[in-house]
């Protein structure tokens, strides 16, 4: 008996790619960055700031470099909805410290690759935040951080993470780009310390110093 071919489909060899020949993404591990590194310049684009006023309330009007905020250290907070409660809690928390962040005479912004929007007014709304967010979609300044790779995505080490997101970090960064605080919570149990934080803003580079030192 004859077995028809009339529906069978034609396969070019070309366009088979031999499993050994498949592109490996290489792992390389995450390496954030520290107190004591220098972070290089970069840029803010005034349309990604949810806020039409920031720092001293002047209004944006063209993009900006981070050392001209007003010569005054920055409290940096990466979050990411995809974190759950524990990254709500992560805002709630420097939410709670931002009164004592700009008496200090520094200012406070949050990095998210979030790009919905309206979720995350609600989040603001609900739990009555006044964070300034700046959306990076791209996870550019994340990178230059190293709390992000694609080499290293948050998936490999997260349960019920499934996108990859930048981890939940907190630095501050001095008018002269230098990060004079560091903190990651690896273990998404801890949320920055309060008093560390405020001492660094206290007393500057030299609590880098006494840390290097230790």
């Amino acid at each position: 008996m004859l077995i028809s071919n009339k529906h069978a489909i034609d396969f070019d060899i070309s366009e088979i790619i031999a499993e050994l020949e498949m592109p490996v993404r290489k792992f390389k591990p995450l390496k954030p960055l520290k107190s004591g590194n220098h972070i290089n310049e970069f840029v803010l684009v005034k349309d990604c700031i949810n806020k039409r006023k920031f720092l001293s309330g002047a209004e944006t009007s063209s993009s900006v470099l981070l050392r001209q905020f007003s010569g005054k250290p920055i409290v940096i907070g990466f979050y990411s909805s995809a974190w759950g409660e524990q990254g709500l809690n992560h805002l709630k928390h420097l939410n709670f410290l931002q009164t004592e962040i700009k008496v200090s005479g520094a200012n406070l912004l949050i990095i998210t690759p979030d790009d919905d929007k309206k979720y995350l007014e609600e989040i603001i709304w609900d739990n009555s935040l006044s964070l300034n967010f700046y959306f990076d979609p791209e996870n550019v300044i994340a990178q230059k951080f190293g709390v992000y790779s694609d080499a290293d995505p948050a998936w490999n080490k997260y349960a019920g993470i499934e996108i990859n997101v930048p981890l939940l970090a907190t630095y501050i960064l001095d008018a002269r780009n230098q990060i004079i605080f560091d903190h990651i919570d690896k273990d998404l149990q801890h949320v920055v310390l309060a008093d560390e934080l405020l001492y660094v803003l206290s007393t500057g580079s030299s609590y880098v110093q006494k840390r290097q030192s230790a």
